[in-house]
């Protein structure tokens, strides 16, 4: 199988796609309504419609620069919302939009602060992060820095903020008010009017996990204030529950779109991810701030899934420990990379950096749980490694990928018509040994369930119908670093009826 230099793309549509369908498991406890404080008001004014809107306080949402260098020097890379919650100046937003990811680690926070509706905000000063949930997609930051980066007195910030309301309150067909910096499409503060068209609920956080909402939310605004038509805060637009397709959520500086040579803020910003339309209920960000204004400091991941990899009855199909060639396997050599059955395993060389190579075995099957044991023989550092089922090789190559990195990153992506499309991740697991040599990798592909576990523990789940059937097989490749040799044995396939 002659290898293909897709990683680039995959670095542009991969990163801020943080698409979480998974159980969660909580810490601490969740109080049912917040005691609200008194909220800050803008001035008197009436919108077209003559609803009174003078309660919405757009001066308390800011907008939050990810400052991050992701190996060329710092730059401001993505955006996102968020609400200033206590005059002290701690701050409600998304954890994506704060943490690093795997390419760039988020070296400081810009805090932009809105002055007028109809001006852009204005850098004004610099935040750390206190509380973050991975799995919640829910942080608290505090300004502690002017422009300067000179230390402040929070306690004559006197910031303007909102206050907190009752999510538990809400009702089908409540109105919602949506603020916060899109992203696209200007610069100023937007508002977004919608609905609340559902709830999801998701365990342990019961029946109103998620707010579902008829409103698009582009991305800039993850992180930013859901309020009531009173101005109450009520949810925080996050990633986690969004349903829109081929749409964008983030922009982030990925990619050298001007040429010369450097990724920086010259380069324009790549969208990626879809629309938003699912809120977090404020309540599940009160352990946090309480947290948060008792000076803790503490960045969870409540994200690892406790579901089981999807299965009905199932059959032995295939077994492979590599003691022979039995041409099964697609092999080749070449100045790139080299997938070669030698030595009782299956060998995968990776010679370039940004390569992946991948073996299709001739089989087909529609609805599959694989099994195969990774050795990790020569590490790059963040080479990447898994299965492909549902191969499809017609005039392009289609197949689902599933993957795990040495530096502890998981990933569910599609590959359609030679083009990438990531479902989950890329995204890091504690269940993920960084820089280990060994692993035991579990996939299943049953319906329009796609699941990975490492060492029996799932780390990834994602729904996609594009597949039903297809050849399964192995995948490695590299990203910064060339120079990845992992060996696959054991392979074991079993049908799910």
């Amino acid at each position: 199988m002659e290898p293909k230099n897709p990683r680039r793309r995959l670095l542009l549509f991969s990163v801020g796609a943080v698409l979480i369908l998974l159980a969660c498991v909580c810490t601490g406890s969740v109080p049912d309504d917040p005691v609200a404080p008194t909220p800050f008001t803008s001035s008197n004014n009436n919108n077209n419609d003559g609803n009174l809107v003078s309660d919405i306080p757009f001066e308390a949402v800011v907008q939050i620069w990810a400052i991050v260098d992701c190996g060329s020097g710092q730059l401001e890379s993505w955006s996102g919302s968020g609400s200033i919650v206590s005059p002290d100046g701690f701050i409600v937003t998304n954890a994506h939009v704060v943490l690093s990811d795997r390419y760039c680690n988020v070296e400081d926070l810009l805090i932009s602060m809105t002055q007028a509706e109809d001006r852009p905000p204005v850098d004004t000063y610099y935040a750390d992060v206190y509380q973050a949930d991975e799995g919640l997609d829910i942080a608290i930051i505090r300004i502690t820095r002017d422009i300067n980066n000179d230390l402040i007195d929070n306690s004559t910030l006197n910031l303007p903020t909102v206050g907190l309301g009752s999510s538990a309150e809400l009702r089908l067909g409540d109105p919602v008010v949506i603020i916060g910096y899109p992203g696209i499409g200007g610069e100023t503060i937007t508002l977004t009017r919608g609905d609340v068209s559902g709830f999801t609920s998701e365990n342990p956080y019961g029946d109103r996990a998620f707010i579902k909402t008829s409103a698009t939310i582009a991305g800039g605004n993850s992180g930013g204030l859901a309020a009531t038509e009173d101005g109450q805060l009520i949810g925080i637009p996050t990633q986690l529950g969004y349903g829109g397709e081929d749409q964008y959520v983030d922009c982030r500086t990925l990619a050298d779109t001007n040429r010369d040579g450097i990724i920086d803020e010259r380069d324009s910003c790549v969208p990626t991810g879809g629309f938003i339309n699912a809120l977090r209920p404020i309540r599940l960000a009160l352990p946090l701030l309480e947290a948060a204004q008792r000076g803790e400091i503490t960045i969870t991941d409540t994200s690892a899934p406790q579901a089981e990899l999807p299965t009905g009855g199932t059959e032995f199909a295939f077994e492979d420990d590599f003691s022979s060639d039995t041409g099964v396997w697609g092999t080749f050599s070449n100045d790139a990379a080299s997938i070669q059955v030698s030595g009782g395993v299956l060998q995968f060389q990776v010679n370039n950096d940004n390569w992946y190579a991948w073996s299709p075995a001739d089989l087909s099957y529609d609805d599959v749980i694989i099994s195969v044991d990774v050795n990790v023989n020569s590490p790059a550092g963040d080479g990447d490694f898994g299965i492909i089922c549902r191969y499809q090789d017609t005039e392009a190559s289609n197949f689902y990928g599933l993957e795990i990195s040495e530096d502890g990153y998981y990933a569910i992506w599609k590959y359609v018509n030679d083009e990438f499309e990531v479902l989950t991740g890329w995204d890091q697991s504690n269940a993920i040994a960084v820089g280990a040599s060994n692993y035991i990798l579990t996939a299943g592909c049953v319906g329009n369930q796609l699941a990975i576990a490492v060492n029996g523990e799932i780390v990834a789940e994602a729904t996609d119908d594009t597949f039903a059937s297809g050849q399964i097989g192995l995948i490695a490749g590299t990203f910064e670093s060339p120079g990845l040799q992992v060996n696959f044995d054991n392979f074991l396939v079993s049908t799910v009826e």
